[in-house]
């Protein structure tokens, strides 16, 4: 996997582990907050790909 692939990969599981322990703890304000973090991360970089892609495809 190259570099964009590895922080995909490690978004996804933050992500991810951070939900499945606000599963366990609905109430939890920091649950919450932690996952709130991790999903805005995740959607932050997701973003980004998208926009590179997009660029991309206009030069071609």
């Amino acid at each position: 996997m190259d570099v964009s692939n590895e922080r995909l990969k490690y978004l996804l599981a933050r992500t991810d582990e951070a939900f499945q322990a606000l599963l366990k703890e609905p109430d939890s304000i920091a649950l919450n907050e932690a996952y709130d973090e991790a999903k805005f991360e995740l959607d932050q970089y997701i973003s980004t790909l998208r926009e590179a892609l997009a660029r991309k495809r206009v030069r071609r």
